[in-house]
């Protein structure tokens, strides 16, 4: 069984990933933008998308 902190951590990941998709998909591509419409800095997307393994 995951603990609290466990399944806090996977939702967390979940999301930022979902939304890290579908900011790029909206700027097509464009991580810059993708970065503005999140906010976040762009080397805090560069490193999240690295994380998440998203293409």
């Amino acid at each position: 069984m995951k603990t609290l902190r466990e399944l806090r951590e996977q939702a967390v990941a979940e999301v930022e990933a979902k939304a890290i998709t579908q900011a790029l998909k909206l700027s097509k591509g464009n991580k810059s933008i993708a970065s503005k419409l999140l906010n976040v800095t762009y080397k805090t997307l560069l490193t999240k998308i690295k994380q998440y393994n998203i293409t």
